[in-house]
């Protein structure tokens, strides 16, 4: 389970990308595509969170190894999700991603989404 700090800097990194997107003229009630994005050290580690994520009804990107020499160890993918960007929606899902990220040993690193207007 994230401890409060960890809630407190995501909900900080939700609200400055909720913010980033409303300034660009992003239209929050249409539907997005919003990427979940996940980094391990192992492919195994993240073939698990896939499954779970597809439980729960989450759509999955490739789970791919990095092309940086430097990161050569890392393994990422994307649990994918359509909704609008109101922050509460966005939030719940940023939390329930942290959570299962630190449960599978896997590195939340936020979300991301095109600007929809």
């Amino acid at each position: 389970m994230p401890n409060q700090q960890q809630v407190q800097r995501q909900m900080k990194f939700d609200m400055a990308t909720k913010s980033a997107l409303r300034e660009r003229g992003d239209d929050e009630s249409k539907s997005h595509l919003i990427e979940h994005h996940f980094v391990a050290g192992n492919k195994e580690a993240l073939d698990e969170l896939a499954k779970i994520g597809r439980m729960l009804g989450f759509q999955t990107s490739e789970i791919q190894q990095s092309q940086d020499q430097k990161d050569a160890s890392h393994w990422y993918f994307d649990l994918l999700s359509e909704s609008p960007t109101y922050l509460n929606n966005l939030a719940r899902e940023s939390l329930l991603m942290l959570g299962l990220g630190e449960a599978y040993g896997a590195h939340y690193d936020g979300w991301g989404t095109l600007i929809v207007k």
